[in-house]
Parts: structure tokens; sequence; C-alpha cells
């Protein structure tokens, strides 16, 4: 049985490795041998991500009578640290994968020390996140090509979070030559988090995309939801960095119902952030509401609620999406003191650019001021595109005089082309229209809002398009109307099969992928083809491919 158990977790069946790995202990005469075949089966059970089997189990040879040696214990220690990572504490997982690290040996050891760094970065501990790292690389064996991985990442990360940028990225590009070259490494769906970080680190969230895909497919096809779910949930993340916002709330929403499944608590967080303000700027409030409730309660269980700026921006962004510029105020003033942060392009005093916004729509005209002049001193140039785009906007904000307010909008503008995010693009030219109507600047207004609300309504963001089609239709402008069908914007969970069909799937294997069944993928499909008023897989495919998401 044992055997079985070790030929189909090599097979990537993870769940049959750890119930025969399980059976195998029970008849296992040898208390010591008996305990490290269920060690192994917690181990697969913390990959499938059965919480409380993995506990259940964990327990057991914990258990003083059980005659584990350290081994065995590490081996619990590392699993279980994984599983409150993902469904409890941080700080609890951080205790239990040092434990883990200090009984451990060889891989193991190695492995949790690489937990043990990351973890230390969630919990904004630089000092420690380097000292864990520095044990890494004392402990890998050179010839062990996931030891090495594991070493240059961890080294790499905290030297990039401690903002030694050029060594630290070196480190990491080494890490990520090993993950894609090493064949063992390639399909090992417990390297699918390394790997999503891996562009954070290196400032280019779109580099691994093509082999994240295989990834992702590895891991369905396995069954290994244990980190299904964090690594949706940090791919939703960067999917809306990255201005995709479609596959931002499609893996957004699975990651929700998957982790709420599973018992996940740190990663549905961010989850739930993602979906929050993806379903706010669809004009879905009260899913936006309620999945916002879900995330602090989560950070607050998660015991990361000190370190939780991101939490504030986000409920920032979906008031903003809502038009409630006092809330956005009552979130983003507190952060002020925040300066030495840095937000997700990089920029210091992330909180600033919707607080100016804010400030800005409220008339409160001298904070607003204020505040982008400090903006734009705590970035000084040479800035990154992103950056500029929205130190620029800020400074077109709070211009006195027309000229220099589109002087300051037309060179966020152009900083915009470098930084190919469309909904901030659309936004700066939202507010850029907004500025120019008030002046009474119509018809240049309506060329920036004309364009803003197009891209909105291509990305399905319908509160910002509706938003944008207010302001249109107050210079005298056309606004392009939608039926009352394709005015209704998709769910996350028509979103995710839509994206399945246009790539050319059936609805068995899209109900495979997002694990329903082909009458819900039939059902959902339906109601995509209502709403966008297709026919087709084929329009489908057009429809998607050519950005009318």
């Amino acid at each position: 049985l044992a055997a079985a158990g070790e030929t189909m977790r090599a097979r990537g069946g993870f769940a049959g490795a750890s119930a025969m790995l399980e059976r195998a202990a029970g008849l296992t005469t040898d208390p010591k041998v008996a305990a490290a075949r269920l060690a192994e089966a917690v181990a697969d059970a913390c990959l499938i991500g059965d919480i409380d089997r993995a506990r259940s189990l964990g327990g057991r040879v914990l258990d003083a009578r059980s005659g584990a040696d350290d081994a065995a214990r590490a081996t619990v220690w590392h699993a279980l640290g994984v599983m409150e990572e993902f469904g409890g504490s941080i700080p609890r997982a951080a205790d239990l994968q040092a434990a883990a690290a200090e009984s451990g040996t060889g891989r193991l050891r190695v492995r949790a020390l690489a937990q043990l760094t990351m973890l230390r970065y969630r919990l904004d501990d630089a000092a420690g996140m380097l000292a864990a790292a520095s044990r890494l690389a004392e402990a890998a064996h050179p010839g062990d090509p996931e030891q090495r991985m594991l070493a240059e990442y961890g080294l790499g990360a905290a030297q990039v979070f401690a903002g030694e940028l050029t060594v630290g990225r070196e480190h990491m590009r080494r890490a990520v030559q090993l993950l894609e070259t090493d064949p063992v490494l390639r399909d090992d769906p417990r390297q699918l988090l390394f790997a999503m970080l891996a562009g954070r680190w290196l400032s280019d969230l779109a580099a691994g995309v093509p082999s994240l895909e295989r990834r992702f497919g590895r891991a369905r096809e396995s069954g290994a939801l244990g980190v299904l779910v964090p690594a949706l949930a940090m791919r939703a993340a960067g999917m809306w960095l990255l201005g995709d916002h479609t596959d931002a709330y499609a893996s957004a929403g699975e990651a929700v119902e998957l982790g709420e499944a599973l018992g996940h608590v740190s990663e549905l967080a961010l989850a739930c952030l993602v979906l929050a303000a993806e379903a706010a700027a669809r004009g879905r409030f009260e899913e936006s509401e309620r999945t916002l409730a879900e995330a602090r309660d989560l950070v607050r269980r998660a015991g990361t609620a000190d370190v939780a700026e991101h939490l504030l921006r986000v409920e920032a962004l979906c008031a903003l999406a809502r038009a409630d510029l006092n809330r956005v105020v009552a979130c983003l003033e507190p952060r002020l003191a925040s300066a030495g942060r840095s937000g997700h392009v990089g920029d210091r005093l992330p909180v600033a650019p919707a607080l100016v916004e804010a400030y800005a729509g409220l008339r409160r005209t001298e904070e607003a001021a204020a505040l982008a002049d400090r903006y734009a001193a705590v970035n000084p140039v040479p800035r990154p595109p992103a950056v500029e785009a929205l130190v620029a906007r800020c400074r077109g904000l709070t211009a006195t005089a027309v000229p220099q307010a589109s002087a300051h909008f037309e060179a966020a503008l152009r900083a915009h082309l470098e930084w190919p995010e469309p909904f901030e693009a659309a936004h700066t030219r939202l507010l850029y229209g907004s500025v120019l109507r008030r002046c009474g600047q119509r018809r240049e207004a309506r060329v920036h809002l004309r364009a803003a609300q197009e891209a909105f309504a291509a990305m399905d963001l319908r509160s910002w398009a509706e938003r944008t089609a207010e302001e249109l239709a107050a210079t005298g402008g056309t606004v392009r109307r939608r039926t009352a069908d394709t005015d209704e914007p998709l769910t996350s969970q028509e979103t995710r099969v839509a994206l399945l069909v246009a790539r050319g799937m059936t609805n068995r294997e899209v109900a495979a992928a997002l694990f329903l069944s082909p009458k819900t993928v039939e059902h959902h499909l339906g109601r995509v083809f209502r709403k966008r008023g297709l026919r087709t897989r084929t329009e489908l495919a057009h429809h998607l491919g050519g950005g009318g998401r």
C-alpha cells in the first residue's frame, strides 16, 4: 500500500496517495515506520487542501504515544504550517515552520525555511525575512535542484524586499531558470506559488504567464486544491494589476468559492479584496460590500490586520466606484503617515491618488493641492511610467487654470502609453474630461469622456461606464445606449465559463476544469450569450479576444 501510494503521488494522485498511506500506517507494526507513513499522508492531505483531515492525522503523529521521530514530526509541522498559513493564523504558521526547520533535515528543512522566509514577508518583517533566507541558503544542498532553487528564491525575495534590487533580482532570475528547466520542478504543483510570486519580485508580472497556464493546468489535473486556492488569489491580484479585469474577476470568484469550501483564510482575504473591487466596478455593490466584510473578518483571523493597508485601499476604490468620496477620505486619511510604504506600481504614499481625487471632488482644494505636492515629492524623478501617470493626474486635478491642468493630464496620458493598464488610462480620461467640462471646454471634454466610456464598457465595468456616461451627457454629447440585457454585467462564474469556452474548450472540458457539472456550464453559457447578445462560440471568442471584456 505504501509503495502504491508513492507511485500514485508521483503521478499526481495526491488524494489517493494520502488514503493509501493512512491505511498502510494502520497496518504497520513498527511505530516509527507507521508514524512516518502517516506523516506523509498528512503532507498529501495538505496538498489537496483537506484541512480537517490533515489536522486530524497530524494530531495522531504528534501524540506523544505515536512513536514518531523528529523527521515525522517535522513533516507534520511543515504540512500543518502550510495549512495554518492558508486556513488560520500567519504568526502561528511561522511558529510551525520554525519548529519544522529545527527538527527537520535535508529537503524538508529547506522547504520549511523557504516557507518561513515568505511568512516573515507577510508579517512585514524585513529583518526576519533576511535572517530566514540566510539560514535557507546555508541549509540548501547545491546538488539538489529544488533546494538550490528555494535558496536562490529566498535570498532574492528577501533582498528585493530590503531594497537591494539588483542583487535580489539576480538571485530570483536564477531561481526562475531552475523552475523552468528542471523537469521535476516544471510539473510539481508545490512550486506553483513560487512561480507566481517570482513576477512580483522581478517587477514583471507578465513574465511567467505562459508557464503559469501550464502549471495551473497541472494543479487542476492532480486535484492540488491546497495550492490552487492561493494561486488563484495571487493570479486575480496579478491580473488586476496587469489590467486584465476579466481574468481577475473570474480568478477571484473561483478562489473565493473554493477557499470557502476548504476553509482557507489568509489567501481567501486577498481573493475577496479583488472580487470586491471588481464587483464594485461592475455596479454589483451588494456583492462588493458583502465580500469586503468577509475580507475584514479574514484579515483579523489571519492575524495580519496591523499590516493590511491594502484592505483600506481596496475599500476606498470600491467607494470611489460608487462616487462615495467621504468614505474614500475616511478610509485613506488615517494612512497618510505611511509614506514609506510602496504601492502596487512602486509609488510611495500610494493612498494619495484616490485621496487627491476625493479631496478635489469635495472641493477641499487646498488639501488636494498639498497632497498632490507631497505625492510628487516622495516620488522624485525619474519615475516609472505608472507613477508618472498618477503624479501628473494628481497635478491635473489640482491645477488652478485650464492650460496647466491640460498640460498635466496630457503628460499623464503619454505616461499611460508606456503603462498599458486600461482601467487607469480610462480613469485619467474620465477625470480629464470632467475638469474640461466644468471649465466650459465641452467639445474637448467629449473626446476624452467618449473614449473613457468605451474603455470602461469594453472591460464590463458598468459603474464606471455609467458615471462617465453621465459626464458625457452633461456636455451635450450622445451617449451610447445598451439594451437591458447587454447592460447587465456577467457574474464571476459566468465570466470563468466564457473565458474557457472562448479558448475552444467543450462544455465537458470546462466542467472538469471548474469542478462543475456540464449542465451548470450549459446554463451559464446561455446566460452569457443572452447578456452579451451573442449566438455562437465563435462570436464569444471574437467578443473576448477583441477586447469586449
